[in-house]
C-alpha cells in the first residue's frame, strides 16, 4: 500500500476511535422543567407530553459506572436540562398581605368615622328631644328677683333687670349661679322677656370669665342683649342653649 494511503487510513481509523470516547451519551428518558412546566424526554428526543411543574420529582442523571464517560450537555438542537426540582415553587403574598393591612386599616377608620358620628348624633338628639323644665325645648318661667334652678345650676335670689344706663338697653344685674350638676359644665343660657305670646327681648348668659363652672363652684352670670328694655312683658323665661 502507498505510504500516502496508508497515513490516510490510519488518521481516519483514530478519528472514529477518538469519536467513540468523547460522544456525550443523551440524558436517561424522564420528566424534565421547560417553560413553567415537565416536559417528557424520551431518551432522545421530546414527546408532546407535558404535566404541571413539580408533580413529582424530577429523575436526576444516573450517576455512570466507573470507566464510563458522564452525561453532558444535550446534543446540538436539543434543549439544556435544568436541575431536578422538587416540590411547588413558594409564591410570594407580599401584594396580598398589604391589601389585608390596608383592608383592616380602612376598616378601623370607617369604623372610627361612625363611632363619632353616633356619639354626636346622640348629643344632637338628646338636645333636640330635652324637654327638661328649663331645658332646650321647655323654657323654665320664672320671677324678677327670685331664685331658681335649672337641671342643678342653682340661680340665686336678689337679682335685677334693668336697662342700660348708656344705650337703654336690657340688662341682668346681679345674677349668680351655682354649680350642683356633679361635673363640671358650661353655661350657656336665654332668657326671654314676653308680652302675651309675644318674645319683646331676649339675653343671652354666659359665667363671666369660667368657661365650665366647676362642681360646687359659684360664678357670676353676665347676660347680653342687643334689645332695648322693653316698656312692658308679663312673662320672664330662661332656658339651656343646649
Amino acid at each position: 500500500m502507498p505510504r500516502c494511503a496508508s497515513e490516510r487510513a490510519g488518521a481516519l481509523s483514530r478519528s472514529r476511535q477518538e469519536a467513540k470516547v468523547t460522544q456525550t451519551p443523551n440524558p436517561p428518558a424522564g420528566w424534565y422543567p421547560q417553560g413553567g412546566q415537565e416536559r417528557w424526554w424520551n431518551g432522545s428526543a421530546w414527546s408532546d407530553n407535558f404535566r404541571p411543574l413539580g408533580s413529582e420529582p424530577t429523575q436526576p442523571y444516573a450517576q455512570p459506572a466507573y470507566g464510563q464517560p458522564a452525561y453532558g450537555q444535550p446534543a446540538y438542537g436539543q434543549p439544556a436540562y435544568g436541575q431536578p426540582q422538587f416540590g411547588t415553587p413558594q409564591k410570594s403574598h407580599v401584594a396580598r398581605n398589604l391589601l389585608i393591612a390596608f383592608g383592616l386599616l380602612f376598616l378601623l377608620i370607617v369604623g372610627g368615622c361612625v363611632a363619632v358620628v353616633a356619639v354626636v348624633g346622640k348629643s344632637v338628639n338628646d338636645a333636640v328631644n330635652d324637654d327638661t323644665l328649663g331645658g332646650p325645648n321647655n323654657p323654665l318661667t320664672i320671677t324678677e328677683g327670685q331664685a331658681f334652678e335649672v337641671h342643678g345650676f342653682e340661680y340665686a335670689a336678689g337679682w335685677d333687670i334693668v336697662d342700660d344706663p348708656l344705650g337703654g338697653l336690657l340688662e341682668i344685674e346681679d345674677l349668680k349661679v351655682t354649680n350642683h350638676r356633679g361635673k363640671a359644665d358650661r353655661l350657656f343660657a336665654t332668657i326671654t322677656l314676653l308680652n302675651g305670646n309675644e318674645i319683646v327681648a331676649t339675653a343671652t348668659c354666659t359665667a363671666d370669665g369660667i368657661d365650665k363652672i366647676p362642681d360646687g363652684v359659684s360664678a357670676t352670670v353676665d347676660c347680653s342683649s342687643a334689645d332695648d328694655l322693653p316698656a312692658a312683658y308679663d312673662e320672664i323665661t330662661i332656658k339651656d342653649a343646649f
